[in-house]
């Protein structure tokens, strides 16, 4: 659209804008929103399952007062040879890998979302570094078992989660942030009232 000056000039004029604009964005941000709450309820969980073992079990999956002491182990696997119990080794391993896939496909999720260059590189490492904090505290607090497989499965477990985020499309990504968030909180209900009821 123009206009003629009297000189006989014409000038074009900007498009005039629509009053009816929608907000950009509003659904990227309650989604995002919803994502971390999911975020946080699991690190809430991933607190409870490691640094509060010694207050709160797991329908007696562990027993809390074994719990109530420092150890360090530096040897990889040692709990496989003459183990108390046969099937504990193994679910002390598979469950410190399972434990940490939720942390993995946050981070990642995260971090690709904030435009980080190597996402996946990151999530490992920061993975690693999470699981030796944690390792560090239980010995400090006297937290049971300080050990160095918990350690390498942690970091499995966040690649895992990591491989994941990679390979789902966004709308899987909230469907499993929510399945998270409620499998967390459902865990989380059952420590306390497994710890209630002792």
């Amino acid at each position: 659209m123009s206009t003629t000056h009297a000189s006989g000039i014409q000038v074009p004029q900007a498009p005039q804008q629509s009053h009816h604009t929608t907000r950009p964005g509003r659904e990227g941000k309650v989604s995002w929103l919803l994502f971390s709450i999911s975020f946080g309820v699991y690190v809430v969980l991933l607190v409870m399952m490691t640094l509060l073992k010694n207050r709160l079990s797991l329908g007696g999956l562990w027993n809390t007062e074994a719990h109530q002491f420092r150890s360090i182990d530096l040897e990889l696997f040692n709990g496989f040879v003459d183990a108390p119990i046969w099937w504990g080794p193994w679910t002390n391993t598979f469950g410190n890998i399972a434990l940490f896939i939720p942390f993995g496909f946050f981070l990642y999720t995260a971090l690709r979302k904030l435009g980080h260059r190597f996402p996946f590189v990151e999530t490992v490492l920061f993975a690693g570094l999470s699981s030796l904090i944690i390792e560090v505290l239980q010995w400090v607090f006297a937290v049971g078992y300080s050990d160095v497989d918990d350690l390498l499965c942690n970091s499995i477990g966040g690649m895992i989660g990591a491989v994941v985020a990679v390979c789902v499309p966004v709308k899987a990504s909230k469907v499993i942030s929510g399945i998270v968030m409620a499998g967390s909180l459902s865990v989380m209900a059952m420590m306390l009232y497994s710890s209630m009821a002792i």
